[in-house]
């Protein structure tokens, strides 16, 4: 209970943190697509985990408190909400998770909006997906996908986006001959 509070405290030192930039013009409320979503928790029903994507933005990961021995048959939905700070950036929401590891690894494209790296947390298994999302026109739009091998700490999730003689690619794991091999994905926007 005591994290709860700390998690609410920080949410909200955070939005309140935000710095306004005072202009000639007349100010304008923002449009609903800049506006940023503002999260929602039922704090009997969900719990937030907090990210730290770079020095200055944070990720807030809003998921449903787990119920006794549930091993994804026990609730109607597992959907997170990823939502962020001090940034504008549109709510992420991601079916089929527990929780989430996410990273920030820039903006890959060159468009000025960022690219995120999402692996959803599950009940068992090391195996997950590694899922890149870009932002575009004020949604998030899955890139690429592919397997992840996340116990093995020779990949982890931040360096899973690589410089190639095209552009970027995905390294995404796979077994063949019960051998770990490592594929580079081409990331096409």
């Amino acid at each position: 209970m005591k994290n709860t509070w700390i998690c609410l405290l920080a949410l909200m030192v955070l939005v309140a943190c935000r710095g306004k930039v005072k202009t000639d013009g007349p100010a304008t409320k923002p449009s609903l697509a800049e506006a940023p979503a503002k999260p929602k928790v039922d704090w009997k029903k969900q719990s937030v985990d907090t990210i730290l994507l770079t020095p200055t933005d944070t990720a807030f990961v809003v998921k449903n408190k787990l119920v006794d021995d549930d091993m994804g048959d026990k609730q109607k939905s597992y959907l997170i909400n990823v939502f962020f700070a001090p940034k504008n950036w549109p709510m992420l929401s991601f079916d089929k998770a527990i929780g989430a590891d996410i990273t920030y690894p820039g903006d890959l494209d060159g468009d000025g909006q960022p690219e995120l790296l999402l692996r959803p947390e599950w009940f068992s298994s090391c195996w997950s997906t590694v899922n890149l999302f870009s932002l575009k026109h004020n949604s998030w739009k899955l890139v690429k996908t592919g397997s992840m091998y996340f116990c093995s700490d020779q990949y982890p999730l931040a360096k899973r986006v690589i410089k190639t003689d095209q552009g970027y690619a995905l390294l995404t794991d796979s077994l063949t001959d019960d051998k770990f091999i490592v594929l580079k994905k081409e990331i096409k926007f």
